[in-house]
């Protein structure tokens, strides 16, 4: 299939809510006020043959009783009549089903002739289906949103530049509440369940194409074809950066996966070398996946391995440069001219400048400013790593808005760290707005900026 057959599922001009409840507690009645929360441009169609309308909006028997063309729909009713549903959208000529509801593969016995029966519903008709057995589809840009769960109990991210595709709904949905709570910007966000139809293959096309995304996350279980799989990584990774979280590596894993969304993990080995040879970036955790995604999305090519650390606490300048030295990087050697200009801005009688670049506890904006800007320019330097104690009294907050500036100006990238509570969080989460990746320890913030170098060196 071309990423024009799911399009429909990102570009809507109208949704039909088949299962949609005037119960504030039923998923139905979730999913129908989140679309209206987002401010859904098109046309919203509540599907209920109990009830006459539902938030002030008529509802529907069946959506075979919507006398205009409807593009979406999302169902959100028990296992026993799902699929009655699904052949009723078939009927009508809907493009895009996301099913909701669980019940199918991931069940075993009634569970997969179900879901066999799903399959041949749609079989030679025009309607694709995300799922069964999923979240289903937030996209900020399209104001689109299947999650089931009310907005003042898991927040939704912003707008942004990484998309994020996920086999597991559970999963998926903290990471949205994390990264809502810590400003990452989500372009596109799927959770496709026992992929019946569409699957990670297709979803990766469709996202290598898609403007609004600078990289991708994804978190797999399995995959059904690994040689189609292994061809599509080589095309999306060549396009943008692809970083993978696999999960079920171990033997329990692996037959946990069995029973959650029904996939075959594999043979975690081959699948590693799969993900390696088809371009793409292996996350080891939760942290590394969008730790990964945010610098690979938000910041340019390094040219080369020779890191500047400017810091106003030398104990993270000594941590740096341990973690730069355990990932096979170098701290660089300033020019002259570097270091006679941060010299000029440097207290005389107790400070040195060298890499690590201690600009020493009582540092203020301007010698910050000094200092990034003169590293920026420094023909020996690749990239910056940024370390800041942001509570000292010196420091004001106006240290991100030259940091940001700076960010602007470079060619070369920079990460940040910084470690703290609420004011520092704060400060934090304005950096990941303006593009700048930033990290709770040195120690990620290296490993970061280490995958971007591998990532450029391809």
């Amino acid at each position: 299939m071309s990423g024009k057959s799911i399009h429909k599922f990102f570009a809507p001009k109208s949704v039909a809510i088949v299962g949609a409840s005037d119960n504030p507690k039923k998923f139905g009645h979730v999913i129908l006020k989140n679309y209206m929360d987002m401010g859904f441009s098109g046309k919203i169609y509540p599907v209920n043959p109990k009830v006459d309308s539902i938030l002030g909006i008529k509802c529907y028997k069946s959506v075979l009783d919507i006398r205009e063309d409807v593009d979406s729909a999302v169902i959100v009713v028990p296992p026993q009549v799902a699929n009655e549903a699904l052949k009723e959208c078939v009927k009508k000529g809907i493009e895009a089903v996301v099913m909701i509801t669980a019940g199918y593969r991931e069940t075993g016995g009634a569970g997969v002739a179900r879901e066999q029966e799903l399959k041949s519903i749609i079989r030679d008709s025009k309607t694709r289906v995300v799922g069964p057995n999923c979240i289903g589809i937030y996209d900020s840009f399209g104001r689109i949103d299947t999650l089931f769960l009310p907005d003042y109990k898991l927040k939704r991210p912003r707008a942004g530049d990484i998309a994020f595709i996920s086999q597991s709904g559970a999963f998926a949905l903290s990471i949205l509440d994390w990264a809502a709570t810590e400003e990452i910007g989500i372009s596109r966000f799927v959770s496709y369940g026992n992929r019946c139809d569409v699957d990670e293959i297709e979803l990766l096309n469709y996202l290598s194409e898609d403007k609004k995304t600078k990289a991708i996350a994804v978190y797999l279980e399995g995959v059904r074809n690994g040689r189609d799989f292994l061809e599509c990584l080589k095309k999306v990774a060549a396009k943008k950066p692809v970083v993978i979280l696999k999960a079920g590596k171990s033997k329990a894993g692996t037959r946990a996966v069995q029973s959650h969304t029904g996939s075959l993990a594999g043979s975690y080995e081959v699948f590693r070398g799969a993900i390696r040879q088809g371009g793409a970036v292996e996350a080891e955790n939760t942290e590394e996946l969008f730790d990964f995604c945010r610098v690979l999305a938000y910041q340019p090519a390094a040219k080369g391995k020779r890191i500047a650390v400017v810091t106003n606490g030398g104990g993270f300048g000594v941590m740096c440069a341990d973690s730069i030295e355990r990932c096979g990087l170098c701290l660089s050697e300033f020019s002259k001219d570097t270091v006679e200009n941060i010299r000029d801005v440097m207290p005389k009688e107790y400070s040195s400048v060298h890499n690590p670049l201690d600009l020493i506890g009582d540092a203020d904006v301007r010698r910050f400013d000094v200092a990034i800007n003169n590293v920026i320019k420094d023909k020996n330097v690749d990239g910056i790593i940024i370390v800041t104690l942001l509570q000292t009294a010196s420091l004001g907050p106006e240290i991100v808005d030259v940091i940001a500036s700076a960010n602007e100006r470079s060619r070369k990238p920079i990460v940040v760290s910084a470690s703290g509570g609420e004011y520092t969080q704060l400060l934090l989460r304005s950096l990941e707005k303006d593009g700048i990746p930033a990290y709770p320890s040195p120690d990620r913030a290296v490993c970061a900026m280490k995958t971007l170098i591998e990532y450029s060196e391809r």
